[in-house]
């Protein structure tokens, strides 16, 4: 017998992205129709952030029950091209926000971030207040507003989704551009450069999240979105990037047989901890994928990879 939510039907934002797409195979994976809006050719919903305004009065003809907004621009896009990034990230929440009124989409993600937080310590969960340190911050929770806006006007139910740092293995390795992201990063300098170099002392803790677990979180409190307007999602892994660097090193010696270096430079770790919690995911999903699997299958893939380009 099938579960409520597999007739369902799914618009996911930024399909053609390394968030987008892994969400695109889990929600087809569980059994919804998946319909991808992008700005290149062949996506089932044409989008372009660039251009909200025709975004905002698009009609379709299907009827979908949720909507979720990963499309944005990212911590580097922010940083270099800070006016279009704030532009695309404000005006396009809001364009998707308005596409899925006019279109009589009752539920609504928008994918925000920790970074809401700027440089976070001690204990956050869904309570602490946000204090954005860059356009990236300060941009996702100019978003997040919207979201709040359109859920008090009811015109929607909204809910905001800050995972923490998330990992996973792209739906298509030769189109991803997110090695910003530290644990592709790390495992890329691993396998092209066989060394992994830190610009700091690397003792700041980071929590880190599968992205797999935040589409099964979204997917679990689908039918709770209007009691959550907003969710924290954290994983079960909460380390230093100096102890993530070593994981790297060591799922290349043990899954490779290849050494790699590691370049970390000295210094003392600081005296503030950092817990990035959820008031409520319990009660829907628990996180379990960990960081360590992903690096044990990454690399191998990523060596794979570079072999065949070879």
């Amino acid at each position: 017998m099938k579960s409520d939510t597999q007739s369902k039907t799914v618009i996911i934002s930024g399909a053609n992205g390394y968030f987008g797409g892994i969400a695109c195979q889990y929600f087809e994976a569980q059994g919804w129709k998946v319909l991808k809006a992008t700005r290149q050719d062949g996506a089932d919903i044409r989008i372009d952030l660039d251009q909200p305004k025709a975004f905002s009065s698009l009609k379709i003809d299907a009827q979908a029950d949720l909507f979720i907004h990963t499309a944005a621009a990212h911590e580097v896009t922010c940083r270099e091209q800070p006016y279009r990034a704030i532009f695309q990230n404000v005006a396009g929440a809001r364009a998707a926000l308005d596409f899925c009124v006019s279109n009589g989409i009752p539920k609504f993600v928008y994918l925000s971030t920790f970074h809401v937080f700027g440089c976070p310590t001690g204990p956050i969960d869904e309570l602490t207040q946000p204090l954005p340190a860059n356009d990236y911050g300060l941009s996702n929770l100019q978003a997040e507003e919207y979201v709040q806006l359109y859920t008090r006007q009811q015109k929607l139910h909204g809910m905001v989704v800050r995972p923490s740092n998330f990992f996973g293995i792209p739906a298509d390795l030769s189109q991803c551009k997110r090695w910003s992201l530290t644990p592709l990063g790390f495992c890329r300098d691993a396998v092209e450069k066989k060394q992994i170099v830190l610009r700091t002392p690397g003792f700041q803790q980071r929590n880190f999240v599968s992205v797999l677990d935040i589409c099964a979180a979204i997917h679990a409190t689908f039918p709770h979105i209007q009691e959550l307007p907003l969710l924290h999602i954290s994983g079960p892994n909460t380390l230093s990037i100096r102890r993530l660097a070593q994981l790297v090193q060591q799922a290349m010696r043990d899954r490779l047989s290849q050494e790699i270096t590691l370049t970390i430079p000295d210094g003392s770790p600081p005296d503030e901890s950092f817990e990035y919690t959820s008031r409520y995911l319990n009660n829907f999903y628990q996180p379990k994928d960990k960081i360590e699997d992903f690096l044990g299958a990454f690399c191998p893939k990523l060596f794979q990879e570079l072999a065949l380009i070879a």
